[in-house]
């Protein structure tokens, strides 16, 4: 019996930089900041239910990001190796990867903070034949069933048969800091590299950075003047 949580190394979103008109990526890389809800919840299913917590990544397999999840309690990961892969293909290789470990739950994030597509986990459930539940913020599981909160703007309560691939929100918990001991621990936890087969079915053929110029207007009298100048510069503009 086993839960799945799947992650993605990406750059430090609060350190990319816009340099000369280009997206400046060279930065550390860390696990995506919602994946680590995933990962808290997978290692919570483990606590409850005594399953084995497993991690897969696709794409960059930076050693340290690695060991940052497995800190958090998983007891291994599975890193596959690849260059650019879309969305479906990466449901693909994560599929290839898992399908032989024949995993009773599977839990993404809803979404990552490089690509923020959000279609990950249904392809994903697609690829696998498995049942699938999006927005979830809160599970339980009875034997063969599994019941979650979905938010939809409402909360909606569903209930599904296991297998079942799930995408969590952020709302879902507080992702744990790991102790010392569990980031040494997390050294001698094993690591899995395997190829992939799968092909992307589209490449990014460019990215630029999307830029608002700012009239940088400082509008300096009395406040009452101010105003007054302030609404004939939003009326010249078609604001108002």
């Amino acid at each position: 019996m086993s839960v799945v949580a799947c992650f993605k190394v990406v750059p430090d979103d609060t350190s990319i930089r816009v340099v000369g008109g280009k997206i400046d990526t060279n930065v550390q890389l860390k696990v995506s900041t919602y994946d680590k809800n995933a990962i808290e919840e997978a290692v919570r299913v483990k606590e409850k239910t005594g399953w084995k917590a497993i991690g897969i990544t696709v794409g960059n397999t930076d050693r340290k990001s690695i060991r940052d999840a497995l800190s958090m309690g998983l007891d291994e990961v599975i890193a596959v190796n690849s260059g650019y892969l879309d969305v479906p293909a990466t449901a693909e290789a994560i599929a290839e990867a898992i399908k032989n470990r024949s995993p009773n739950l599977v839990i993404t994030a809803e979404t990552t903070t490089d690509s923020s597509t959000s279609a990950l986990p249904l392809y994903l459930a697609q690829q696998l034949g498995f049942n699938a539940i999006s927005y979830v913020r809160s599970i339980s599981i009875n034997g063969n069933k599994i019941t979650a909160e979905r938010s939809v703007g409402d909360v909606e309560i569903v209930e599904a048969p296991l297998p079942v691939v799930i995408s969590v929100t952020g709302e879902i918990n507080t992702p744990r800091t790991p102790s010392v001991k569990q980031i040494m621990e997390s050294a001698k936890k094993p690591v899995t590299q395997v190829n992939t087969s799968a092909r992307p079915l589209s490449e990014i053929i460019e990215l630029t950075p999307y830029s608002v110029s700012r009239k940088r207007i400082v509008i300096e009298k009395p406040m009452e003047q101010a105003i007054d100048q302030l609404i004939n510069y939003l009326k010249g503009d078609g604001v108002l």
